[in-house]
């Protein structure tokens, strides 16, 4: 347990296959495309899972939907367009991704992002973003 400890102290939070937590925010009240989240920064992180919370108010204006995924060729999708219908994003919904079939490797370089549908939801719509996660080799992170 010492030396684990002093790995730690050395390295932060960032030791390959500790357990870390990235956290932002996000107001939906934008154009439609996609927004960063996060970046995958420094060395490759497997992503174990992912959640956002809606504000305590209920989504309008011209949004019509919300989907997460990687920056990939070939993405991964954390939240379906459908899962993050309008309808779905109420007050304090929480909308999450857990791996059923297996995990998000996100390569340093890469991101998560955020699309917005159909148009900027009127007025401000902050969302906490968490995405739960393991560096592949100790450096890795989230930012």
């Amino acid at each position: 347990d010492d030396i684990h400890d002093d790995l730690a102290t050395l390295t932060g939070s960032k030791l390959m296959a500790r357990s870390q937590i990235a956290a932002t925010t996000i107001d939906l009240n934008q154009g439609v495309g996609a927004k960063d989240l996060f970046t995958g920064t420094t060395q490759d992180v497997i992503v174990e899972g992912l959640v956002i919370r809606m504000p305590n108010d209920i989504a309008a204006g011209a949004l019509t939907s919300i989907s997460i995924h990687t920056d990939d060729a070939t993405p991964l999708v954390f939240i379906t367009a459908a899962e993050g219908a309008v309808a779905n994003l109420v007050a304090e919904a929480q909308l999450s991704w857990a791996p059923a079939d297996g995990i998000c490797l996100l390569v340093a370089g890469k991101k998560i992002q955020l699309t917005i549908g159909g148009g900027a939801e009127g007025a401000a719509y902050v969302c906490k973003v968490v995405a739960k996660y393991r560096a592949v080799v100790s450096g890795g992170y989230l930012a």
